[in-house]
């Protein structure tokens, strides 16, 4: 006897198409979407773009249908913290771990990054938008090996410091380090040192292609008699740099991290430094 209630060959071809054909579900933003930049993102917004930061590292942190990158930046303390560029943005630093957005994460957002103010606002993103914004950002500088004709001729002084993303003046020359050994990159004495401080008890590189540093030797054994030190529970390099080690800003207090979460930050920077693009 013929069973009437079996699925025919062509209902079975349809619902198989029909699932093949199927739109993909809606991506859902993992925090409310900001139509407007509420009052208090203004004064924070205010400091990220007054104050100076230093990108000491950058490494990608994609997945197949996401860009992502993870910074290791030092604050306006001398304190260098951890910042995700991901799906939802987020910072070691006390203010962010309070859950509050950080100057921190602004700063990369907007001078780093360069994203539109609409989206530097928000405490998530879609995908699309995180191609978007990486899509539109600043290369992070040549991290390949020069050519033999190029290596260890100095790039044109233009666009900004890739350590601090502030303009070159290039009338004051001798404000601007650059690599002889290779690359011939670009960067203020200042970044660089700065850079070169929080590498502790490693030999002193260039930031870009990693050649030993040439061609200043004075500023090397500097660099080198004064390291970094741990401060709160992170790495400060605040009085290297005659840095204030206070905070500045309401909402930015500090708190003790303690030491499982020091050797805990620790680690993450040694693993992110392994793999770093800028570094």
């Amino acid at each position: 006897m013929q069973d009437y209630n079996a699925s025919s060959p062509s209902k079975r071809k349809r619902a198989r198409d029909d699932i093949l054909n199927a739109s993909p579900p809606e991506e859902k933003r993992r925090r409310r979407f900001r139509s407007r930049a509420p009052q208090a993102f203004y004064p924070v917004y205010e400091r990220a773009l007054s104050q100076r930061f230093y990108v000491l590292t950058r490494t990608q942190c994609d997945t197949d249908d996401c860009p992502g990158e993870v910074f290791e930046i030092a604050g306006s303390t001398g304190n260098v913290y951890t910042v995700i560029i991901d799906r939802m943005p987020s910072c070691s630093c006390p203010h962010a771990l309070k859950g509050n957005q950080c100057k921190h994460i602004i700063y990369i957002l907007a001078r780093v990054l360069h994203a539109p103010l609409d989206l530097v606002y928000q405490l998530a993103f879609l995908s699309s938008e995180l191609r978007e914004i990486f899509a539109a950002a600043p290369n992070a500088g040549d991290t390949s090996s020069p050519l033999d004709s190029t290596r260890g001729q100095r790039k044109a002084i233009e666009d900004d410091c890739p350590i601090c993303f502030s303009p070159f003046d290039a009338q004051s020359p001798e404000s601007i380090v650059w690599c002889r050994a290779a690359c011939g990159q670009n960067i203020h004495q200042e970044c660089f040192e700065m850079w070169a401080k929080t590498k502790m008890g490693s030999q002193v590189t260039c930031p870009f292609c990693r050649s030993a540093w040439e061609g200043d030797p004075e500023m090397v054994l500097k660099v080198e008699r004064s390291r970094g030190t741990m401060q709160e529970g992170y790495l400060n390099v605040a009085e290297q740099l005659g840095m204030s080690t206070e905070r500045e800003g309401a909402g930015e207090g500090g708190v003790w991290a303690g030491p499982a979460q020091a050797q805990e930050t620790n680690r993450g920077m040694e693993a992110t430094s392994r793999k770093m693009i800028l570094g």
